[in-house]
């Protein structure tokens, strides 16, 4: 693979990080707006709440991480394989950030089984939790693709 393949892969896999992070902070901001206005039980508003919490300050983090990244790189500070254990963290910490919301969709679930007046919230942090599946799915693609291309001895 030539050089040129090999910063392609970086440059994707950046970005798909930074896209993720992006698509998560939108989406915790969407949710934050929208639960207060939704029928639901209080307690669940708060499980929500925390979820949507979480999420942006895993965001923030990564957003945070990703620019020091991305300044180190510049600067010539950093080597390939660095740079994968590092997306690859970042990866994970969205992951633990979107594995939050499974107890909370399992919550609103009931509920909404129970009264249909949860089917909203319900509704919404499904949605959210898909749109954040897919952006983090891509990220670790371009990430495992860029540490793939690494590990067949492509260096910086």
């Amino acid at each position: 693979m030539a050089a040129g393949d090999r910063q392609k892969l970086l440059k994707a896999a950046m970005a798909a990080v930074r896209d993720c992070a992006d698509t998560m902070e939108t989406q915790a901001a969407s949710l934050l707006q929208a639960l207060p206005t939704v029928p639901m039980d209080a307690g669940l508003r708060a499980h929500a709440r925390e979820l949507s919490e979480g999420l942006k300050d895993a965001s923030s983090r990564v957003t945070f991480e990703s620019a020091l990244l991305q300044a180190e790189l510049v600067e010539g500070n950093v080597d390939i394989a660095t740079v994968v254990q590092r997306l690859s963290g970042m990866d994970a910490l969205m992951m633990g950030a979107l594995a939050a919301t499974a107890d909370v969709v399992d919550e609103l679930e009931k509920a909404a089984e129970r009264d249909e007046v949860n089917e909203r919230a319900f509704v919404l942090v499904i949605e959210a939790t898909g749109v954040l599946l897919q952006a983090l799915e891509q990220a670790k693609s371009a990430t495992q693709a860029l540490g793939a291309a690494t590990s067949t001895g492509l260096r910086k």
